[in-house]
């Protein structure tokens, strides 16, 4: 029932990204997703969970990205909402970004219908640029103390999270992002057990005119929670340019297979401001 869901709001996201198609000839001009060329937020932006993103943060300006998303599972039946999910970005040099995590507010629901209700810590972390390869831009990042993921175990908290990210642009218009890490984590409810996992993404993003763009994402974790699987999601996800300075993102996800008594799906919304 819940994957029905998901694919009816993919088709009605789908139609909406067509409708809006025909109606924004008008809009304000903003470069098309490339291979980390050029400087507009549009490019830069990579706060949405459905978008694999490589590019750097330019030079000595600021970047603050926002997401609220809810989620359940419906094999576990737990629920969890975080806000602000807040990252603050930061061009320390033409190739290199420093960013913050801002602590965030989690609800958790508990036995019986009871609230738990804590602030995570703030994570920190840093992306580097490695250049361009064969047409495809490659940087490397890490952090401590990631966000929890939007599809994560409730019983989850992050330690560590290196990726190695790609973008491709085939032609004007089309993106291609990979990502391969190393996630770390402790889990709540098994002693404070920790695990090291590999995980991999593969996103492909489109710009449908100068203001709308969609994305959609696969990924994998090879441990999803202590004592569990694999675990592989998707998310779909529309952009809206406001304003050069000023994007909108609105996103679904859901996963695939149940690992460790969770199988998740969310819903989210955000902002990235320049």
């Amino acid at each position: 029932m819940a994957m029905r869901r998901f694919s009816v709001s993919i088709v009605l996201l789908l139609a909406f990204a067509r409708f809006t198609t025909g109606h924004a000839a008008a809009a304000t001009a903003s470069q098309p997703a490339t291979a980390c060329k050029g400087h507009t937020l549009r490019v830069v932006a990579s706060r949405t969970h459905g978008k694999v993103n490589a590019c750097i943060a330019t030079l000595h300006r600021f970047i603050l990205e926002t997401t609220y998303y809810q989620n359940a599972s419906r094999v576990g039946g737990t629920a969890l909402a975080a806000f602000p999910e807040a990252r603050i970005r930061y061009g320390l040099a033409s190739r290199i970004e420093a960013f913050v995590d801002y602590p965030s507010e989690v609800a958790k629901s508990g036995a019986r219908g009871s609230g738990v209700y804590f602030m995570t810590g703030a994570g920190v972390g840093g992306k580097v640029g490695l250049g361009e390869f064969h047409g495809a831009y490659f940087s490397l990042s890490g952090e401590e103390h990631p966000p929890l993921s939007a599809l994560a175990n409730t019983a989850i908290i992050p330690d560590s999270l290196y990726n190695l990210y790609a973008n491709w642009s085939p032609k004007r218009s089309w993106l291609l992002g990979a990502s391969l890490g190393s996630y770390s984590y402790t889990q709540s409810n098994n002693g404070l057990a920790h695990v090291v996992t590999p995980t991999a993404a593969f996103s492909l993003s489109h710009d449908l005119n100068a203001r709308y763009g969609l994305t959609a994402e696969i990924a994998t974790q090879s441990v999803a929670a202590f004592g569990g699987g694999a675990q592989s999601s998707g998310t779909i996800a529309i952009q809206r340019v406001i304003d050069p300075r000023l994007i909108f993102s609105f996103e679904l996800g859901t996963a695939f297979n149940a690992s460790a008594g969770s199988k998740p799906h969310y819903l989210g919304f955000g902002f990235t401001f320049r």
